[in-house]
């Protein structure tokens, strides 16, 4: 179905919710008066909605569910059956082809349904799998529209903005990554802990040949956080740019 199918349909339930709901309205007026029929509209408008957004929201987690099952399918070699070589059924030659085959379900999800919280998530997974793919200048671009949706004060939201560093990186970006991993160490919070994110900084910056700035970053993991669970690989980290 095309998108603007999907819209069509989207609102024609709609339009069938607020037409009960004035029907309802029409049947009460008299009784209830103009003031409390609006009321009452108002609530089963209102209802309406939510329960026309839980549907919606209901369908994008199966087909969520579903896209979450190919990208978690086994990686199996094909093998010959009856003098034929076959593909075992649930099962994808390579981690390529199977996220090839996961990218189109993400992308039915969050293109049918871009508001939802399982669209979102649908996002995200997409631009990991093109991350995988190799895709990451697109990766970065989906990563993006994940934070643009979702803001930062969500789980996806904050993985985003990680994730789009790591593309960004992988497309050999470093300009950009190091800005959007200083920034993130400038803010970070309880919600992206700041020992993740210097480390996080830290790779950029050795990925990008900046050793001096890498190895102070390194540092700062060390000496401001003893007990974190990244203090251990800083140490090992420092060790490679001496």
């Amino acid at each position: 179905m095309k998108g603007t199918e999907r819209h069509k349909l989207k609102e024609n339930e709609l339009s069938h919710v607020l037409s009960e709901a004035a029907t309802r309205l029409a049947e009460n007026r008299a009784k209830f008066g103009p003031i409390v029929a609006l009321v009452l509209v108002v609530a089963l408008g209102a209802g309406g909605y939510w329960a026309w957004n839980t549907r919606n929201e209901t369908r994008a987690q199966l087909l969520l569910s579903d896209a979450l099952a190919v990208i978690q399918s086994p990686v199996e070699e094909p093998k010959p059956v009856n003098g034929k070589v076959t593909q075992a059924p649930g099962t994808y030659p390579t981690v390529s082809a199977r996220a090839e085959a996961a990218l189109v379900k993400f992308a039915a999800v969050h293109d049918a349904y871009p508001s939802t919280t399982s669209g979102i998530a649908a996002r995200y997974y997409a631009a990991s799998a093109l991350a995988m793919l190799g895709r990451s200048g697109e990766a970065a671009t989906r990563f993006q529209e994940v934070v643009d949706r979702a803001g930062t004060n969500v789980f996806y939201g904050r993985m985003a903005q990680l994730g789009r560093i790591e593309a960004q990186l992988q497309a050999k970006q470093f300009d950009q990554a190091i800005g959007a991993a200083q920034a993130l160490a400038n803010n970070a919070d309880e919600t992206l802990p700041r020992d993740a994110v210097l480390m996080e900084l830290g790779r950029v910056y050795a990925a990008a040949g900046k050793k001096t700035e890498a190895k102070q970053t390194f540092d700062k993991v060390v000496a401001e956080f003893p007990e974190s669970p990244y203090a251990d690989e800083a140490k090992q980290l420092l060790t490679t740019l001496t």
